[in-house]
């Protein structure tokens, strides 16, 4: 597998942001024909709270994962951003939605089919793939939430959990403000949008550690996602909001989503 490292302006956000790709290679034993058009099965995999494009490479066997799968993993910084247009100023739902997949998509030989495209993230990052996801879910073929804040403003109800509880609520109030939050941020205004518009989902998979601190929120969101007759793939086991569970919550992910595990011929 070839890992690059992508540092590039970009227009919406008006500086320098770094990405990380994970890219399957022709060589034994996953040998192909150069000579005809292809592309490869896309997995946009989005990193947590105070970390970046790095922390999935570092944290987990991802790049296994990807070869085992044979498909292209993008892992993108978010900063603290939480993926959204947040009410100061910072594009990332843009950035996320419109100037990353297309710069990918001109710069890698990936699909652009719907059905080969797949979003999933932790934590912070969960958060992301759900917003984006269930924002365009005919842009996806799965989306993966692993720990995932599904309640944004309930993180303020556990702010004693974290060690920088006061660094973090500035953080929320930042991005999502201090009042009521905005419809198109809330994860269940989202679904139920959805469901109301007869909008076809992606496959949902949703995972949480038992021992995790989002572990009530994760099944509020589960359930409520049941009370509208939608079917997540929900799974809890032993596990806490770690990098432990984190890598088997991906494999599994990996696993579990429709994959071709081949090249797509264009």
């Amino acid at each position: 597998m070839a890992v690059i490292h992508c540092n590039f302006y970009s227009q919406l956000l008006s500086y320098d942001i770094g990405v990380n790709v994970i890219l399957p290679e022709n060589r034994t034993p996953y040998e192909f024909d150069d000579g005809k058009p292809y592309c490869f099965q896309v997995l946009y995999l989005l990193h947590g709270r105070g970390d970046n494009c790095n922390g999935w490479i570092r944290g987990t066997s991802i790049e296994r994962y990807a070869l085992e799968h044979r498909i292209a993993v993008i892992m993108p910084s978010g900063e603290d951003s939480f993926y959204v247009d947040s009410v100061h100023g910072k594009r990332y739902f843009s950035y996320m939605t419109e100037e990353l997949p297309t710069r990918m998509k001109e710069w890698f030989p990936i699909s652009d089919n719907p059905a080969d495209t797949f979003i999933a993230g932790l934590s912070m990052g969960g958060y992301g793939a759900l917003k984006i996801g269930l924002t365009y879910p005919e842009r996806y073929g799965g989306i993966g939430i692993f720990s995932a804040v599904t309640i944004p403003k309930g993180l303020y109800g556990i702010l004693n959990n974290f060690k920088d509880c006061e660094i973090l609520k500035d953080n929320l109030d930042r991005v999502f403000g201090r009042g009521q939050l905005r419809p198109e941020d809330n994860p269940m205004w989202l679904l139920e949008s959805c469901v109301r518009q007869q909008k076809k989902l992606p496959l949902l998979v949703q995972y949480e550690g038992k021992q995790d601190m989002l572990y009530e929120m994760n099944r509020e969101f589960y359930c409520f996602a049941a009370s509208l007759g939608q079917k997540i793939l929900y799974e809890e086991w032993e596990g806490g909001h770690d990098w432990k569970f984190w890598d088997q919550a991906v494999e599994k992910a990996l696993e579990t989503f429709p994959l071709k595990n081949n090249v797509v011929w264009r």
